[in-house]
């Protein structure tokens, strides 16, 4: 049960285009674009004893594009250049030339013969590694050419990224399903990572002008052109797509990719991860140019393998090639390699010219695994380069109907290199898939699982979560809801859903208006208006669902609330967003949150009218922009939300005037080699008289679920406080201790730690404890945490690469503590997480 609450929460996060992107691939994945007609080579050298050779140069004569063999000799190397030939050559073996197909993959093993020759005498004394000092001259003079130091630049960009399939076999075992989708094996080709046909699914192409200033400092793209094939002309697939989301920087410390952190073989401390061995000084294209292989030191922490290029005379880079060695840590991926190529944009400055990215992701990361593999692969070309140049001042994009529907005409232009036939039939082959009838059901019944509700064409029902749920107030209550569809509007979404309990014999329900004026910088008013029981003080808001009834540890204490909303959210630039809220909640009293007043009477309800504003500053966060949402995929710096919160003057009797001030910071430091800490501090202040109901409630976590943000020792309603500090810290150590055990190391599990703090205090006017003047009187389960409260905990994620386990502690306020099937103070939490 744990498992489906969390991957159903999870996906259904997902926007219906990136769903359908899913959907698409799994579609294929479960009835089992081509890749570019470039020419690709894979193969191993060998000596003339059969042993492999590691470290040869393998390379296309008169281009920048060579590799070095692995530590099995094992090679592959793909161009889009115009080449005949592949030369391999090293050291004590005579140079071997080979012939190649052009726009094919070719299949090349090399075997080389011994070459003796006499030298004079070598006396060899200790020294620096040679590669050392090249290394020290590029790190000096890194304000040259990495772009992230220029004052400013501005840059096209054409960036396109595929994804498909690998490791199948050439026909569905089913007649219906050769009979329908036979077609799709007529595009077929052969991958040269992975040296295996090769079945495209879905091609995205991009064109974007790209602008940096560093300071103030501020990145932004124009987009000028976008497709993705068999998908709408949507924006936030075309964002997500592009360029920016996954840049990486080898001039950096660490190199990103799918939240992993690999060590850069030209950080700074790259010596404590890597071994360099400077292998050849050659000339490539008229300038001489050092060869530097480096090898990771162990497999313990994220890593790399590869080949660094070096110009001599200006100690730029000029190109890397690195691979994901066997043995490290990540989950899903198979295999994954970098390619990056620079070029002097001027007598002093020298710019990118290509990024690639490839990488395979399975299930199975064994090389026997006849699992269908998935392959990604990103390529990214810059031209007209103008850097430390005034940039004139940016005003937001706003899409038009033009960026996404760009005629052939248009790419054939503006690519920096033209499509194969193959390539371009990819558009064909994918709206040739998704029009058949068989695609359509089974893509209702995947939309169906991921996102919760049925569509038909305007109206999804749903969600189906949500269809029975069970609580001490309601026993057991059904619900169904409804919301409009995409093929409705684009614009406005309506919702709305009905439910009832059993027990209290008591409708609920609650509708829902959303309205969205722009998407490119997320600007969107909501309207919401519910009668419903809401657990307060809970981590989670949410509603009850069936699986959370049934995961549930008890102590519940829900309250039927009335609520309207008005909210507002506006995005002034990308990393400065605000949200304004007007609203009035009345919370109605029960057996299980009672409302007693000062003199000892029962108080039917309270009312809270209210105003809110919060601003959200973000810089360079990564967001996945949706037809009616925006999701996060990715930060880098800290984030810092301040909030503020007024009641409004007295109505009537049972409303409060109040001033709450708020903050929230979240933070995400990497400390290579021993992972990364999450860490999130809130904290605030309430000024003004108020009830229990309305003063800053612990968030508990009354599940077997683990939420990061809830405390899981605590009872609901345990602590109130009006000015109050909160500590969330988990530091996930990514394997670096369990990795060195060698039995332990083989399960790739890693390791977590957990603190988790609340501090506050109580005016005397609110203090329901020590003083009878108090709108309503405490619960007798509530205290004040005048010493703070902490938890403490230690887990294993990565467990089969999707389970985590929690054992965490109570330690202070022990006396009161809840109890649990695993005791009094201790308890222990579970959950399902996709992690890399």
């Amino acid at each position: 049960m744990v498992i489906i609450s969390k991957y159903v929460r999870y996906l259904y996060r997902f926007c219906d285009v990136v769903k359908r992107v899913y959907i698409f691939c799994v579609f294929l994945l479960l009835t089992l674009q081509a890749i570019a007609q470039t020419t690709r080579v894979r193969g191993v050298v060998r000596s003339s004893t059969g042993q492999p050779i590691s470290y040869a140069s393998v390379y296309f004569p008169n281009t920048t594009t060579g590799t070095l063999s692995d530590e099995n000799g094992s090679y592959n190397l793909e161009t889009r250049d115009e080449v005949d030939s592949l030369i391999v050559s090293i050291v004590g073996y005579k140079e071997q030339s080979k012939k190649v197909n052009r726009n094919a993959y070719n299949a090349l093993d090399f075997i080389l013969e011994a070459q003796t020759f006499a030298i004079d005498e070598v006396k060899i004394t200790p020294g620096d590694n040679p590669a050392f000092p090249i290394l020290d001259s590029l790190h000096r003079r890194r304000r040259l050419h990495d772009i992230s130091m220029f004052r400013t630049y501005k840059c096209d960009i054409y960036s396109k990224l595929e994804f498909g399939f690998t490791n199948f076999k050439p026909r569905f075992k089913s007649n219906r399903l050769q009979k329908n989708f036979g077609f799709i094996f007529d595009y077929v080709d052969t991958a040269a990572l992975t040296g295996r046909p090769y079945l495209p699914a879905v091609i995205s192409e991009t064109m974007t002008e790209r602008y940096h200033r560093k300071f103030p400092p501020s990145d932004w793209e124009d987009m000028k052109a976008n497709r993705v094939s068999g998908f709408d002309r949507t924006e936030h697939i075309a964002e997500y797509t592009g360029q920016m989301q996954t840049d990486f920087n080898f001039y950096e410390n660490f190199i990103t990719f799918f939240n992993i952190r690999f060590a850069s073989p030209l950080s700074e401390s790259g010596r404590m991860f890597y071994k360099y061995f400077l292998v050849d000084s050659t000339k490539i294209e008229g300038r001489k140019t050092y060869k530097i292989r480096f090898h990771p030191r162990n497999t313990a922490t994220a890593v790399l393998d590869g080949e660094i290029n070096i110009d001599s005379a200006t100690y730029a880079l000029k190109y890397v090639r690195a691979r994901m060695p066997k043995g490290v840590n990540v989950n899903w991926i198979k295999q994954l390699e970098f390619e990056n190529e620079n070029v002097p944009s001027d007598s002093l400055y020298w710019f990118r010219k290509k990024d690639v990215v490839t990488a395979e992701v399975s299930l199975l990361k064994s090389d026997s695994s006849k699992l269908v593999s998935f392959l990604a692969k990103r390529e990214v070309f810059y031209s007209n380069a103008q850097i430390n140049k005034p940039l004139s001042r940016h005003e937001p994009q706003k899409y038009d109907e033009t960026v996404f529907g760009r005629d052939e005409n248009y790419w054939k232009k503006t690519r920096p290199f033209a499509l194969t036939s193959r390539e371009e039939k990819i558009y064909k082959m994918v709206d040739s898939v998704q029009n058949t009838p068989l695609y359509r059901n089974v893509y209702t019944i995947l939309n169906t699982v991921l996102s919760g509700y049925y569509n038909t064409k305007y109206v999804g029902f749903g969600p189906y979560m949500r269809l029975m749920s069970f609580n001490n107030i309601e026993k057991v209550k059904l619900q169904m809801g409804a919301r409009t569809t995409k093929d409705f509007s684009k614009k406005i979404r309506l919702g709305a859903y009905v439910g009832y309990g059993f027990k209290d014999k008591a409708v609920k329900g609650g509708a829902e208006l959303e309205y969205v004026f722009n998407r490119a910088l997320f600007r969107k008013m909501t309207i919401t208006a519910s009668h419903d029981l809401l657990q307060l003080g809970a981590a989670d808001y949410r509603r009850n669902n069936f699986l959370s009834s049934i995961l549930s540890n008890g102590g519940q204490r829900m309250s039927m609330v009335n609520k309207f909303q008005f909210q507002y959210e506006h995005e002034f630039v990308k990393g400065i967003s605000t949200t304004l809220q007007a609203g009035y909640m009345k919370v109605f009293s029960n057996e299980y949150v009672q409302m007693i007043d000062c003199n000892g009477e029962w108080v039917d309800h309270l009312s809270n009218p209210y105003i809110s504003a919060s601003f959200r500053f973000a810089k360079e966060e990564k967001l996945l922009r949706e037809i009616f949402d925006v999701r996060q995929l990715g930060f880098k710096y800290p984030i810092l939300t301040l909030g503020f919160t007024s009641g409004f003057p007295k109505l009537n009797n049972n409303d409060y005037k109040y001033i709450q001030l708020n903050f929230d910071l979240h933070c995400r430091p990497k400390l290579a080699p021993i992972g990364y800490s999450d860490i999130t501090l809130q904290g605030g202040i309430i000024f003004g008289k108020v009830p229990y109901l309305l003063l800053n409630l612990a968030k508990a976590n009354r599940s077997y679920v683990y939420n990061k943000y809830g405390f899981s020792g605590l009872n609901y309603y345990e602590f109130a406080t009006d000015r109050w500090l909160t500590l969330h810290w988990e530091h996930h150590f990514n394997g670096a201790m369990l990795g060195l055990i060698p039995l332990v190391k083989k399960l790739q599990w890693r390791e977590i730690f957990l603190c988790k703090c609340y501090w506050g205090d109580l005016t005397k006017k609110n203090d329901g404890t020590i003083n009878e003047d108090v709108p309503l009187m405490f619960p007798e389960v509530m205290h004040v945490p005048r010493i703070p409260y902490l938890e403490l905990g230690c887990g294993i994620e990565n467990i089969f690469k999707i389970f985590r386990v929690d054992f965490i502690w109570r330690v202070t306020h022990r006396d009161v503590g809840p109890k649990s099937i695993f005791g009094k103070n201790f308890t222990i939490n579970a959950s399902v997480q996709l992690l890399f």
